[in-house]
């Protein structure tokens, strides 16, 4: 892409993040159309690598495959798990055919971006990923960025070449940040916790104590619910809007 539009993008994008931040902060929830904004974005700048690399119709699996990634993500259905093994196999199906008949930069540019559908799903449905908006946001970045865009002198760090331009990705960049500042949350929570006197571990990590009420409208998950009439404490969120109903009968 010319630079010129390559900024564009990469504000329009920053937009949208900045957007689903703000969403997620006051709501718990995001919008799909965050996403659905990058992907079109995504797919738009697929189809143009395409044109521009005159690649024939072949070419053009790319940004199919890009579109049926952009449609399991988007779109919430009761399907059947045939169905939804179908679209997985579609997926599979489009990345191997264009990777193998595309190859070269452009080849090894693309494949990133199913690679990194596949690899979200399974730290989604693992549950090493919790939130869908997480995946999705990481997926659409994919799809619009599936190697650093250089503008205005950056990346400052040297691109990697070869393979491990398919691992090292402005994706991959996002998901170690966000594992590196929840990593610092957990230290902050471990010293207020300290300070406080809760040492309950490792909730002291994962958490903090607070009144029912307060959390309740503070858009917090609770990691203690009430189960046969006996407190249980969990490390992990419960996701339910129950919970505190039953904490306070308790």
């Amino acid at each position: 892409m010319e630079q010129s539009i390559t900024i564009l993008v990469v504000f329009l994008i920053l937009a949208t993040l900045l957007s689903a931040s703000v969403f997620d902060w006051k709501y718990r929830e995001i919008p799909d159309w965050h996403w659905a904004i990058m992907f079109v974005v995504g797919i738009i700048i697929s189809i143009a690598r395409v044109m521009d690399s005159d690649l024939g119709p072949v070419g053009f699996l790319m940004p199919l495959c890009v579109a049926l990634i952009a449609f399991d993500c988007l779109f919430d259905r009761e399907s059947s798990a045939i169905t939804d093994v179908m679209i997985y196999i579609s997926i599979a199906i489009l990345a191997i055919v264009s990777f193998v008949a595309i190859g070269g930069d452009v080849g090894r540019t693309f494949i990133s971006i199913p690679i990194t559908y596949a690899a979200m799903n399974v730290l989604y449905y693992t549950g090493i990923v919790r939130g869908g908006a997480d995946a999705k946001s990481i997926i659409a970045i994919a799809s619009v960025f599936p190697t650093y865009p250089e503008i205005l002198g950056m990346p400052l760090i040297d691109v990697p070449s070869g393979i491990e331009s398919q691992v090292f990705t402005p994706a991959f960049a996002v998901l170690t940040m966000a594992l590196v500042l929840s990593l610092l949350y957990g230290v902050f929570n471990l010293v207020r916790n300290l300070i406080a006197g809760n040492t309950m571990m490792p909730q002291m990590i994962m958490g903090t104590k607070m009144p029912i009420e307060k959390a309740k409208i503070s858009k917090v998950w609770s990691m203690e619910d009430v189960v046969d009439g006996e407190s249980v404490i969990t490390t992990s969120a419960i996701e339910d809007d129950e919970v505190w109903k039953r904490l306070e009968d308790g």
